[in-house]
């Protein structure tokens, strides 16, 4: 008889577990991924370029909850890349091409390179200029991620 009054006892204690608790346990392992695409900014080089012939990579890793990065039209941009010198003037916006197909709805990660072919001294008196860049991301729905700022970049002549 004890054994069966063991037996209820422990039912009605696994019972008492709801699927609520054991989410938020799981929850706290891996925080659930938005919808608004989240960038990191992971290396780039060179830093120190000469104008008109270096090129500069900017790597970055992304976080996409619902996949939908990338577009397959080539003229809509998703990538923003700012020369902070002149935030107005200097803006490069490069084509992404879609992470995942259209209407699937997919947490993504990964990584991306953006490579700006040259860049360009402002005032050619000077021998050199120092700079840094900003980069953000925006997805098919409109949602445009954070914004990742390199460290100091030198333009020589």
């Amino acid at each position: 008889m004890f054994r069966i009054a063991l037996i209820f006892f422990g039912i009605a204690l696994l019972a008492a577990c709801t699927k609520e608790e054991i989410k938020t346990e799981e929850n706290d392992k891996n925080p659930p991924v938005g919808d608004v695409p989240e960038i990191e900014l992971l290396n780039v080089t060179p830093t120190t370029v000469r104008q008109y012939v270096d090129s500069i990579a900017f790597t970055i890793k992304y976080l996409d909850g619902n996949g939908d990065l990338g577009n397959a039209d080539p003229d809509i941009p998703s990538i923003t890349l700012i020369d902070n010198r002149d935030p107005d003037l200097l803006v490069f916006h490069y084509h992404l091409s879609p992470r995942t197909p259209e209407g699937s709805n997919l947490a993504i990660q990964g990584e991306l390179t953006i490579v700006l072919a040259n860049s360009i001294l402002l005032d050619d008196a000077n021998e050199s200029e120092t700079t840094t860049f900003s980069i953000s991301l925006t997805d098919r729905a409109g949602n445009e991620s954070n914004i990742v700022e390199t460290g100091s970049i030198t333009i020589t002549q």
